[in-house]
């Protein structure tokens, strides 16, 4: 879990499970939403990154907790270290980056500054699963990447990437164009998460 940000699970009944969390969960205004899809949730980064969990249903989002509402079909113990790890995911994404990047960069600039971001920030975060994160090349503004240990192979890892990476270096580098992942995650041996079975 990153770190400065803690999460406490606890049922509250009916299919529903509350995490507190110590940090403002979103950007909106005071009050209680729910999003019952991925289109709902757009722009939202903590109830887009839990509705991608598996036997998500549903999410509600108050200033600092997140609500879910679960399919019958899955248990909470299956899906309670997934949750989280989407919540703080999408969080690092919404933390405030390095200062001090120019609004434009070329490639040769944009890597450097993709390098430090990937080990004062990324890297240290997803090493608590395992994980660690390889910047490959920058090609006209496209960051390309593999990921490694943990997060090779782990049904979690499409979150990480867009909610956790690409939220971080779009705030980072204005002039990002998008992220490429050359990972084949067909071959992760020891996932941080298995990927949901078919």
């Amino acid at each position: 879990m990153a770190k400065g940000i803690d999460i406490i699970a606890e049922a509250v009944g009916d299919g529903r499970y509350r995490f507190q969390v110590d940090a403002p969960v979103h950007t909106l205004a005071l009050g209680a939403y729910r999003f019952a899809s991925p289109a709902d949730a757009a722009g939202v980064p903590v109830a887009e990154a839990v509705l991608t969990v598996p036997g998500v249903d549903a999410v509600v989002l108050s200033d600092d907790a997140v609500t879910v509402e679960k399919q019958s079909s899955h248990e909470w113990c299956d899906l309670e270290e997934q949750i989280k790890y989407a919540i703080t995911t999408a969080m690092s994404g919404m933390q405030a980056t390095p200062q001090g990047a120019a609004p434009t960069m070329d490639d040769d600039a944009m890597f450097d500054t993709v390098v430090e971001i990937f080990r004062a920030g990324i890297n240290p975060q997803i090493a608590s699963h395992g994980g660690a994160v390889e910047l490959i090349d920058v090609q006209d503004g496209t960051v390309v990447l593999r990921m490694q240990g943990g997060c090779k192979g782990c049904g979690m890892a499409s979150v990480t990437l867009r909610q956790g990476i690409e939220g971080t270096l779009r705030r980072a580098l204005p002039s990002l164009k998008g992220i490429q992942d050359v990972t084949d995650h067909t071959a992760g041996t020891n996932p941080y998460f298995s990927s949901a079975k078919t």
